[in-house]
């Protein structure tokens, strides 16, 4: 019992223990990018970067198909710029947020933004993330 006493600190455990709020895409983007489902990640060491590849249901049901994405499927790729895990050694997270792009299939609208708030900037890489495979699992 006396054990068990003292490893109770009290300590209040801080929301940036639990949760990784760097990582927060935030609001005001023209799609709720984070509300939809995962389609595949990537990892650029060399620009020390991770992304994760999101779509609308029509994005995701085509891409778990392995067929063209239709029209009206939207995809979203919000790239993070990597940190350490202060609670894992060795390990990468998510840290701030670099970029996120959309694609409007079918609308030919290619859309990127940056920094906060977001601002829209031109270019996009659309080609690429259009030639991005639903990752899966064994």
């Amino acid at each position: 019992m006396l054990l068990g006493v003292c490893g109770c600190s009290g300590k209040k455990v801080a929301d940036a223990d639990l949760y990784n709020v760097e990582a927060a895409v935030g609001a005001g983007l023209p799609y709720p990018v984070m509300e939809w489902k995962a389609i595949t990640t990537v990892v650029d060491r060399g620009s020390g970067t991770t992304g994760t590849l999101f779509g609308n249901d029509a994005a995701v049901s085509a891409a778990r198909a392995g067929t063209a994405y239709p029209a009206g499927a939207v995809l979203g790729l919000v790239t993070w710029r990597q940190r350490e895990d202060p609670h894992w050694f060795g390990a990468r997270i998510p840290g701030a947020v670099v970029s996120v792009e959309f694609v409007e299939v079918g609308s030919g609208k290619d859309r990127e933004f940056v920094g906060t708030p977001w601002k829209e900037v031109a270019g996009s890489s659309a080609g690429e993330i259009l030639g991005m495979k639903a990752a899966v699992a064994p």
